[in-house]
């Protein structure tokens, strides 16, 4: 279909555009859930100091299966392949936990990394979720905390599910062949 998105698409954006893509992604994720846009916040320079969270959803609502899996979920968002030792990297620079991550598992929240870079496999999936398990090691409220991957797969499947997005990617995918 013409107004489908694809994986290429998705994982030709850059950072600024993938993490706007996901801000509005969440923006609209709320809306359909019931809540309002105004819990979702992005934006900024992309390489400003955000404390590991790039779009923030504070919604107070929750369903199963959502792109917002939780009331308070915090996405982290990366134009490239992020592999293991990126993860446990972003959540744990210098060794020691982001406070931003440590709060999320302290609400029962949910911690997404947004990898446009790769497409994994169920096993490369498995270890990453595995890192992200083990970067919360050693936080009392870590097992509290959702944790999750999307790739450039399952970000494609959620924006061909809402509407609205198709064209402002499409957009933005020809500028870069340009």
């Amino acid at each position: 279909m013409i107004f489908e998105v694809t994986p290429d698409e998705i994982a030709a954006l850059g950072d600024t555009d993938l993490r706007s893509l996901i801000g509005k992604l969440t923006e609209q994720e709320a809306i359909r859930n019931g809540a309002s846009s105004a819990g979702v916040t992005y934006g900024g320079h992309q390489n400003a100091k955000d404390g590991g969270i790039d779009v923030r959803a504070d919604t107070g609502v929750t369903k199963d299966k959502s792109f917002i899996p939780r009331a308070q979920t915090g996405y982290q968002v990366k134009a490239e392949d992020f592999a293991r030792a990126k993860i446990t990297a972003e959540m744990r620079p210098k060794g020691k936990l982001r406070p931003s991550i440590s709060a999320l598992a302290e609400q029962g929240g949910a911690y997404i990394i947004v990898s446009s870079g790769g497409s994994v496999s169920d096993t490369a999936l498995k270890d990453r979720r595995r890192a992200m398990r083990d970067a919360l090691e050693g936080d009392k409220n870590g097992s509290k905390l959702e944790t999750y991957i999307y790739d450039h797969q399952r970000v494609t499947t959620c924006v061909n599910k809402t509407h609205g997005l198709s064209s402002w990617i499409k957009d933005r995918f020809w500028k870069t062949l340009s």
